[in-house]
């Protein structure tokens, strides 16, 4: 199958492994301990058939962080991936962090353009700044109408904080989360009150 994984990169220093569960059983989440959530529905999902194209979102900090960042993240998709087999193809969709109008219509351009037409989707938006998501379902939202492509799951690794130390640390697909952002776009009314009795029926639904 040929899918496309969409993952912002944290800019953070002295990220910590976690084991992500999951309540969900639609969402498989491996016992592994992982910087990267998605990389925990991976490995229970990932097959040796898979053509896999992943595009890493990163944002440049001022101290580098984002660097060992990148390869804290490659490198445990190939250790994830050494007895699965998958073809895995990382591109690097750098931009800098400033929330510069250019930047975002730059990044979502990038996105677009590597997205292949009839791929399944899976992005994950537990990390980057909150420009990112916003940009990525946009993008995600052309690759749906125009580009015949399956938007599959866009995974949030949720945790509580105790002491700086992750807890209670749980996968999440926020895809529900972005189909309400589209539900607006199939209301065409002028009328306010029958706009907002449309959005409840179709919230209803």
């Amino acid at each position: 199958m040929k899918k496309t994984i969409i993952c912002n990169i944290t800019m953070q220093q002295n990220n910590q492994k976690c084991v992500y569960q999951s309540d969900d059983l639609s969402l498989p989440s491996s016992n592994r301990e992982v910087y990267y959530p998605i990389n925990a529905y991976l490995e229970k999902t990932l097959a040796k058939y898979d053509e896999v194209k992943v595009l890493l979102l990163i944002k440049k900090d001022a101290h580098g962080n984002y660097q060992e960042n990148v390869e804290e993240f490659v490198t445990e998709i190939n250790e994830i991936n050494k007895e699965i087999g998958a073809k895995i193809e990382i591109k690097y969709l750098e931009t800098d962090f400033t929330e510069k109008k250019s930047v975002h219509e730059q990044l979502m351009s990038r996105i677009i353009n590597e997205i292949e037409d009839g791929s399944h989707i899976l992005a994950d938006i537990t990390y980057g700044p909150k420009d990112l998501p916003i940009v990525l379902f946009a993008a995600l939202n052309f690759a749906d109408k125009f580009l015949d492509c399956e938007i599959d799951n866009i995974i949030y690794g949720f945790a509580s904080f105790v002491d700086g130390k992750p807890t209670d640390t749980k996968l999440c697909d926020m895809i529900p989360l972005y189909y309400l952002n589209n539900v607006t776009n199939t209301i065409n009314c002028k009328d306010s009150n029958k706009a907002r009795k449309m959005l409840e029926t179709l919230l209803s639904l």
